[in-house]
């Protein structure tokens, strides 16, 4: 039997409970996945106690693959008002996942493509600066810190089609920067490559039937740039940033981090798995990359590719494809990579990495909302719902208890005492009862008993009048105390007796998480 009192008590419980629950799982749980993720510096720092390390250490590269801001086009078939709530809770997603992945506080910044859903399609120039502030308001950074940037097949294309932009390639040039180049950061040469575009210019040599060294290469073509690479000596490690992985065999395993299957070549309208094997053995041998991190794919996956370079030595590179950073790329747990470049007065000999890299995980959005909100919120509408019942079902025992002892008192029971007539209904009856005869008892007060000493007939009469005074009143009470309810009928009033306040609990406890989520939400935007 719940009373008011426990009915309150329940509410500030549930308030409360909801509260420290959306505050750990909207805020301190992508915190506490960020602060578990460590730079790989470890393994990279030298042992000689001569090198001082006070003032410097490893750079930081944080990597980014395939977030993929949507737009109205990513999900046609949901309709416009659930394809605007599935942008709204993606972008949110990214926001916290971005947020969490700065908390490690990076020195440079790398994006592996597919920076937008819909980059390639048609659109006009003004809509493709909204779509494009967009993203760079979901990824802001300090000016001072340097990012990179590499185009994926969703950014420029890859193959023919009529939804395809022409203007796809020239808009990603203006907005991102030069699709091939490469830097040198802590003694390392880092080379980005436009992969997609690789992938299409190797379509058409290998439709024209010609070899590398026969065909001529596209001006500005990644073809081009890896030749004018491979032409010059570079002395510093090189690792190599492409979109689409490389070439490696069906059905190789990806290594315990991967969350399902592997990687299998496959072409489609709009994309390719992996480049053609003979394309990624030439980018191999031309660039003698020792580490080589890609994206496209969403999962994350290692492979070790063993080539020879153009000399005829042998080679190891360890392929890193980066899981995607959006919660809705088909993998559970997103995510991003931590990269650590040792600068050269580090080194202490070429037995030892120059570099290091760890994955990081982020927090399952979708288990979150279907594991814990889900459930939590039928526990809570299951409770709030019994705390109704239950007190609708004592108020309706006290109602019936108090109309017994009216009727009691009215037919003159031994066991009826004017204390237990209800306020409303004691004026009524004393009236009632002064028209009675009444005795005096020994210290001279008139005694409120009916007069027992006239006939039986008589007094059904009175009894049976007095009861459907009593039972009338209490029908006129009723309606004057609910006069809303009047020609509603009994299962209507009945319904609104326990479903009214049932709607009001539930909205007293959504109130104070749902602001919780919204100032929340406006500290990760903002």
């Amino acid at each position: 039997m719940a009373t008011p009192t426990r009915r309150r008590s329940l509410i500030n419980f549930l308030r409360v409970t909801w509260v420290l629950v959306i505050l750990w799982y909207e805020y301190f749980t992508f915190l506490s996945s960020g602060w578990s993720c460590h730079w790989p510096d470890a393994s990279l720092l030298p042992s000689r106690r001569d090198i001082d390390t006070t003032h410097k250490r490893p750079c930081h590269v944080l990597l980014v693959a395939d977030p993929q801001v949507l737009d109205y086009r990513s999900y046609p078939r949901r309709g416009v008002l659930l394809s605007y709530i599935t942008r709204s809770i993606v972008n949110l997603n990214l926001r916290k996942n971005w947020r969490a992945a700065l908390g490690r506080k990076p020195d440079a910044v790398v994006f592996l493509g597919n920076m937008l859903d819909n980059g390639r399609l048609k659109m006009s120039n003004e809509e493709y600066e909204i779509y494009f502030q967009r993203f760079k308001h979901i990824f802001r950074l300090k000016k001072e810190i340097p990012q990179y940037y590499i185009p994926g097949n969703r950014d420029v294309g890859l193959g023919h089609s009529n939804l395809f932009d022409d203007r796809a390639f020239d808009r990603y040039i203006s907005h991102f920067g030069e699709p091939n180049y490469e830097v040198s950061v802590a003694n390392h040469t880092l080379v980005f490559l436009d992969t997609p575009g690789y992938a299409d210019e190797d379509a058409k040599r290998y439709g024209a039937k010609k070899t590398f060294d026969a065909w001529v290469p596209i001006p500005g073509g990644t073809l081009e740039f890896m030749n004018t690479y491979a032409s010059h000596n570079h002395t510093d490690p090189t690792i190599v940033f492409s979109h689409i992985p490389f070439y490696r065999a069906d059905g190789k395993s990806c290594g315990p981090h991967r969350e399902r299957g592997t990687i299998r070549p496959g072409v489609g309208l709009g994309y390719q798995n992996v480049l053609e094997k003979q394309s990624s053995h030439r980018l191999l041998s031309s660039f003698k990359p020792v580490a080589i991190f890609s994206g496209d794919d969403h999962d994350y996956c290692e492979h070790n590719h063993q080539y020879q370079s153009q000399d005829g030595s042998p080679h190891v590179a360890r392929e890193v494809t980066v899981k995607s950073l959006s919660m809705v790329m088909n993998v559970r747990r997103p995510g991003f990579q931590l990269l650590s470049l040792n600068p050269t007065e580090f080194r202490e000999g070429a037995s030892k990495p120059t570099f290091a890299d760890a994955p990081c995980l982020l927090p399952d959005q979708l288990h979150i909302y279907l594991a814990v909100y889900l459930p939590l919120l039928l526990v809570s509408l299951l409770l709030v719902f019994a705390s109704n019942f239950g007190q609708r079902t004592s108020h309706r025992h006290l109602k019936s208890s108090s109309d017994t002892t009216v009727i009691r008192a009215s037919a003159g029971g031994r066991d009826s005492d004017p204390e237990d007539i209800p306020p409303t209904s004691y004026t009524t009856l004393s009236n009632r009862l002064s028209s009675t005869q009444h005795h005096y008892n020994k210290h001279g007060l008139r005694s409120p008993h009916i007069n027992m000493s006239f006939a039986n007939q008589g007094q059904r009469r009175r009894i049976a009048g007095a009861s459907e005074t009593v039972s009338f009143l209490s029908r006129i009470r009723r309606a004057v105390n609910q006069p809303w309810s009047g020609g509603v009928s009994n299962s209507s009033r009945r319904r609104r007796e326990w479903l009214m306040p049932f709607l009001r609990d539930a909205r007293d406890i959504a109130i104070f998480p749902l602001g919780m989520f919204v100032l929340i939400t406006l500290w990760v935007v903002t």
